[in-house]
This record gives structure tokens, C-alpha cells and sequence, in this order.
């Protein structure tokens, strides 16, 4: 079918934006519609939908990423089946009824398109949609031309429904969206916590989620780090205190106060993490432990796209946007010891891989002196202080 593209909306995720709206806009490059209008920072509206192509194609959420085989389905549902509107499913949805776990973890763009192409491959037909709601879709213009023209796109699909509408749903569509990061508690960290501690120290709390659980095994006092004003102040009603700055800024000092402090996923956003680990040091008590958890560069699917001649940044993964130091293995327990730390465990945390994934990473191991992490995708580590 022949269609407009529209591209846009309010990232939920500003320090991530960019790097999300470049790759959406290097998957919207392989499409050709009649015409692309992009509207990045505000909510797309009706109005909005530029041309005069029979179909239009929406993704009016900065933070979900559309791929061509995906796209492609949606508009060919719309043109063969007697719809107004076509959604695709997805890992965090609008609506229960588009709700589709992956299947298997990706965290490249390769294996996202491996992803996609694997659910579109055996996806039953297009079902009726109940109570559709998304920001991302395929519409029919004469739709669109019915609707107010200050009718934001993203409701689109509820009010085409709402008048009765065939909304439709295509199982073999798949879309990638971000959760809410920020509101998720870290329980592994949590668990490596030893028994018997009395007060943490969570530098980037974020939300504070993981208050909740320190608290149900036993900590009797929760102290956050949080640099991000708005997560600070949500972050304030689940700890003890919360400081509002980053590690770097707080020239409070804490002797001894903390049986363990925890960098959940914060290392790798520091400009010098010897730094930060440096610096809580000498708040740890005698018994006290700091336990971090950091992504492995290592990992398979990076070394894969390396050798491919790839190196994408892609948010809240290995290669976040915003990490600007990487880790493997040996270069942690190097920063810990050159620390005054010593290293007491190192975890890792690994996923199914893909069936091309599985072949590429047996390939990797079979090389001579392969490192035996590359299925780890995080390390989980837990250090004390030498003595």
C-alpha cells in the first residue's frame, strides 16, 4: 500500500532521547513512503499527518522502535483486510490485548531484526482489536481525514474504535518499547546484601524501588543518591533520605555508616568510576560490602557486530547511549583492586540466546583463548575493603 509516515512525540526518557531517535530514524530510512513528516517534542496530531497517500503510518512514540519487516506487515493487513486501523504487538504495551513477550532477549539492533523476523515468521492472522490503544499503527487516510485534526495520533486507534471502526491487531508485527526503567527495584542487588545489615547506601536510587525490598529483609535504614530531581523526589518517600545530587557533588562524608553500598548499573555512566568507588571507601563499616552491577562489553552479541563492523549505541542496553566506560570482567575486578577493594564474587547474568545467536556464540567460543563470558550480558559484584 502506498502511505505517509509520520515520526515523533514526548520522550518519557530525555537522557536517552537522542540516541533512541537515531535509530529510529535509520530503521524509517529503509521505508519509502510518499512523504515523511517528523514532529519530535510534542505529541503528533491529526493535523499533523502530511500527503495524500491511501495509508498512513504512525509512530507517535520517540522510544519505540518500528522495523521495516514490521512496518511493511501493517500496511499490507490494512490494504488486505476490511480495517481502519492495524497495531503491532509489543514487549511493554499500551493495552493488554498487544501484549508479546520476545522471543528471545536481544540487545542489538541485529537481534532485534532477528526477533522480528522470527515472530513474523509463524504469526497467526490479524485478530480484532477490543479496546486498542497505541501511539504506533497503520491507518487508513479517509480514517484520519474523519477524526478532529487537534485529535492527538495516539488516540487514534480508541477513537476509531469508539465509532465502530475494525481495529485490528497483527500478531507477526512487532514492536520494541521501553519500560519503565526507573521504577524497576533491583532484588539481586538487594540479595547480595549480607544478613544482618543495618543501613545501605543506594547511589542512583532512582525511584527508590529497592527501599522496599532491603527493608523486608531487615535494613533498618535506606539512604539514596539520586542526581535526577523528579526520581529524587519520588525516591524521598521510599527512603530513610534521599540526596539530590550526584555522587561527585555530595561533600557529606559518612565514616563507617554503611554495611553495604550499591551501584546498581551506575559505573558505567561515571566519567572516572575510580572515583566514586574511592570515595564510599571510607564509608563502609567494618563488615560493610559494595556491590555493583555493570553490563559486560564482552558479551557475544557485541563481539559479533564488532567482527560485523557494527558498534551501535541503542538505549538501556550493553551499549547504552549514556554509558561512557565499559567493562569486562578482568577490567572490573582491575578497578576494584586498584581501589583498595578486594573482589569476593563476581555473578553473571546471561539469557537464552537466538537461534542464530546460539551459532554465532558457539563459533566465538571455539576460537583459541575465547574469554568463557561471552553469554554473560551483566556482572554482579560484591568487593570489601582491604584490610
Amino acid at each position: 500500500m502506498s502511505f505517509d509516515h509520520i515520526l515523533g512525540g514526548v520522550p518519557r526518557f530525555a537522557a536517552e532521547a537522542p540516541w533512541a531517535r537515531r535509530l529510529i530514524q535509520r530503521h524509517a530510512r529503509e521505508l519509502k513512503p510518499r512523504e515523511r513528516t517528523q514532529i519530535w517534542g510534542r505529541r503528533p496530531l491529526v493535523a499533523d499527518a502530511a500527503g495524500q497517500a491511501p495509508g498512513v503510518l504512525v509512530q507517535a512514540d520517540p522510544e519505540a522502535y518500528l522495523l521495516p519487516l514490521a512496518a511493511e506487515r501493517l500496511l499490507a493487513a490494512l490494504d488486505s483486510q476490511p480495517c481502519a486501523v492495524v497495531l503491532p504487538v509489543t514487549n511493554e504495551p499500551w493495552s493488554e490485548e498487544t501484549r508479546c513477550a520476545p522471543p528471545f532477549a536481544y540487545h542489538t539492533p541485529s537481534l532485534l531484526s532477528e526477533a522480528v523476523a522470527f515472530l513474523a515468521a509463524g504469526a497467526s492472522p490479524p485478530r480484532a482489536a477490543q479496546a486498542p490503544r497505541s501511539p504506533v499503527f497503520a491507518a487508513q487516510r479517509r480514517v484520519l481525514a474523519s477524526l478532529p485534526p487537534r485529535l492527538p495520533l495516539d488516540r487514534v486507534p480508541e477513537e476509531a474504535a469508539s465509532l465502530g471502526l475494525p481495529v485490528l491487531v497483527d500478531p507477526g508485527a512487532y514492536l520494541h518499547r521501553y519500560g519503565q526503567m526507573d521504577r524497576q527495584a533491583r532484588a539481586d542487588l538487594a540479595a547480595r546484601v549480607p544478613p544482618g545489615a543495618r543501613t545501605v547506601l543506594d547511589v542512583g536510587c532512582s525511584r527508590g524501588a529497592t527501599a522496599a525490598i532491603l527493608r523486608g529483609a531487615g535494613v533498618e535504614r535506606v539512604v539514596g543518591i539520586e542526581p535526577d530531581p523528579e526520581d529524587a523526589a519520588q525516591a524521598a518517600g521510599a527512603c530513610d533520605r534521599v540526596i539530590a545530587l550526584s555522587l561527585e557533588e555530595v561533600a557529606e562524608e559518612f565514616p563507617g555508616e554503611f554495611d553495604a553500598v550499591l551501584f546498581g548499573d551506575v559505573l558505567e555512566h561515571m566519567r572516572d568510576p575510580s572515583v566514586a568507588i574511592g570515595k564510599v571507601r571510607p564509608w563502609l563499616s567494618q563488615r560493610g560490602v559494595l556491590i555493583a552491577s555493570v553490563p559486560n562489553l564482552g558479551h557475544w552479541s557485541v563481539v559479533a557486530d564488532l567482527l560485523d563492523g557494527h558498534f551501535d549505541y541503542v538505549p538501556y542496553s550493553i551499549l547504552s547511549g549514556t554509558h561512557i566506560r565499559f567493562f569486562t570482567r578482568r577490567t572490573l575486578v582491575d578497578l576494584f583492586e586498584a581501589c583498595g577493594y578486594r573482589v569476593e564474587r563476581i555473578d553473571t547474568v546471561t539469557f537464552p540466546a537466538s537461534p542464530e545467536g546460539t551459532r554465532k556464540a558457539a563459533a566465538l567460543a571455539a576460537l583459541p583463548g575465547a574469554c568463557t563470558d561471552l553469554t554473560a550480558a551483566e556482572f554482579l559484584a560484591v568487593a570489601r575493603v582491604v584490610s
